[in-house]
Parts: C-alpha cells; structure tokens; sequence
C-alpha cells in the first residue's frame, strides 16, 4: 500500500501535469485568437507596442553635432525641476538653447513699443519634443501673426518637459513680470494626466509569460476594472511621477487665468491633440474630463480657443504629424501654429 508521502507525490505530479496541458491549450488558443492591434492611448512616456501599433509615425531628427548630448535639469524649490540657464545643448535630438530665465529661445531684449509677446505654457509637447525651435507652433504661430498684423510678434517658449499645470502656474508667476506677456497660451494637459487603460496582461508594457493568465484576462475583460495609476494631489516630485488630479487641475486652470490677466496679458486654450483623436473610437473618459475642464474654462471666460483634436481632424493628420502618443512633429507643430494664428486672428477682428 503507497505511503501518504507517495500519494502526495501523485497528487502533486498530476496537478502539474493538468496546469501544464491547461498552458499547452491556451497557447494553443492564443495562436488561433491573434491579439488585437493594441490602441496606444496617450501618456508621458513612449508605448513598448511603438511603432508597430502606429504605422507611419514621424521619424525623429538625427542628431545633430558639435553640442553636448541631453539637457540635465536643475532643482528648483517652487516648480521641483527646471530648464539650467544660459545652456546650449542636444534634447531628444534638436538643438536647444535656454536663456536666463530658464525657457527655451533666445535672450529676451527689451520690449518694443510695438512689439506682442506670446508665452506658451505646458509640458514637453509644447517645449517642442524632437523640434527645431523655429518650428514649434508657437513659433510659427508668431511668424504667422507678424505678417498678418505687421508688426512683431514674439514667441516666448515657457513650457518644460515633465511639467504639470501646477508647475505652469509657478512658471507664470516666477517670469511672467519679466517676459511682460501679451498673450498666455494655456495648454497643460498630458502630464496632468496619466492613466492606464490596456488589457491588464500589458500594465506596465509588460507580458505576463503564462499564456493561461493571458487568455483568462481576454475573456474576463469585461468584468475586471482597468488598471490605473493613482492620482497625486499636491507637491510635484522631482522624479516627475506625480499627476494633478482633476479637480485640483480645474482649481489651477481657473488660477492661470486670472494670474495672466493680472499680468495684463490674455489668456488662450489650446487643448493638445494625440493620434488616439484619428480613431473612429473616442478618447477615454479620462482624457475627455481633462479636455472637458480646458473647454469649460474657455466657455466660462471667453477665451479664444484651440481644439487640437477637431484641428487635426478638420486638417486630415495622420500618424505623421506624431513622433508617438502624444509629442507632435514637425508638421504636427505647423497644423498647431496654423490653427493658433487663426484663433488669435479671430480674437483680434472681434475686438
């Protein structure tokens, strides 16, 4: 008679043997139920499926040479991190140059009788991820402006990778007496923002290496919540993982406002555009709550507005205008700057 030790071993040897053709089936499954392409959905940093999901993407620049490669930031005790002064370096690619005031572009002068100032506020996708400076849309913009208006318009890049509308708002109340702004372009949003909605098998860019746990969360995906990554209210960190949760992003919104009129500059929306906006599907739910707060304040204030994903939608973009999920390209910026000119030329024949 086997002893207990021994049926143990059975039990044992034959619950592994189960799991194991279990495994066997549900590759097996996996092979004839290919995954589906997987809906890159708008976030700081680039999507591991990149850039098979997205076809067509814009390539990035070469490098340039002759400068030192990457711009390390520098502690800053109100906004956590900034851009060093006085620098000249290679970011994701582009020459940058950073003033005394820690924005990118030149030095400012003294302003002009004449002269409009307009200063952008955001994160890396208005800074001008893997753009020249003289294509990013608020430059073009400017020059758009210029013509039209005959007269000088200035462009002031006051945005800086990472930063949330917290950051925007001490970025506004550090330089905005110093750069003396006549137009203040409010266009935080996606590193206010920061979710994850795919299947749960690839949180995190991962791949769970069992393929039973793979099919078991297919068919039981619509039944389990989507993962998340909280919110953090209060203080942005210097790692640049916090996010502003909704309502704290409306308060601050309200507060960019009125710190801009204070400053005698006028305020204007410019709600970000992602390839995700091209899909027949709509954008998450997050992400239109986050938009929806831009397009309230702009209702509720009469501010000139830029809706990003009707712009590009009425201009046929396509994955090109797009470097990944978020950050625009060359010819993304130039739809932008377009669509900021006319807005703003609108605001001007209105008034």
């Amino acid at each position: 008679m086997p002893s207990a030790s021994r049926k143990f071993g059975f039990v044992l040897l034959g619950v592994v043997l189960g799991l194991a053709v279990v495994e066997m089936g549900a590759r097996v499954a996996e092979a004839i139920w290919p995954m589906a392409p997987e809906r890159p959905l708008p976030e700081p940093g680039a999507a591991s499926c990149l850039p098979d999901c997205m076809p067509g993407l814009a390539q990035m620049p070469e490098q340039p040479k002759g400068l030192p490669r990457g711009i390390p930031m520098v502690p800053h005790g109100r906004r956590a991190w900034a851009l060093p002064p006085n620098t000249e370096m290679v970011e994701t690619n582009v020459a940058v140059r950073v003033n005394s005031l820690a924005l990118r572009g030149p030095e400012l002068r003294a302003k002009q009788p004449r002269e409009l100032r307009m200063l952008t506020l955001g994160d890396s996708s208005v800074f001008g991820f893997g753009v020249a400076e003289e294509d990013v849309f608020s430059s073009v913009a400017a020059a758009k402006l210029s013509a039209a208006l005959n007269r000088p318009v200035t462009p002031v890049i006051g945005a800086t990778p990472g930063y949330t509308s917290v950051q925007a708002l001490h970025t506004l109340q550090d330089v905005g007496r110093s750069v003396q702004p006549d137009i203040v372009v409010i266009a935080t949003l996606w590193s206010d923002l920061f979710q994850s909605e795919t299947p749960l098998e690839r949180a995190g860019g991962q791949t769970h290496p069992l393929a039973t746990y793979r099919v078991a969360t297919r068919l039981l995906a619509p039944w389990l919540p989507a993962p998340t990554v909280g919110w953090v209210e209060g203080d942005v960190g210097q790692t640049g993982d916090a996010r502003v949760g909704l309502d704290q992003y409306g308060r601050t919104l309200e507060q960019l406002v009125q710190e801009a009129r204070a400053l005698g500059a006028e305020p204007v929306v410019l709600v970000l555009p992602a390839p995700i906006d091209l899909d027949p599907e709509p954008a998450p739910d997050r992400i239109r709550a986050y938009r929806s707060m831009l397009l309230d304040l702009s209702a509720r204030h009469a501010l000139a507005l830029v809706d990003g994903p009707t712009l590009f939608r009425r201009k046929r973009a396509t994955n090109a205008d797009f470097f990944d999920q978020v950050h625009p390209s060359s010819s993304g910026h130039k739809k932008l700057g377009e669509g900021l000119a006319e807005a703003l030329m609108v605001e001007e024949q209105t008034q």
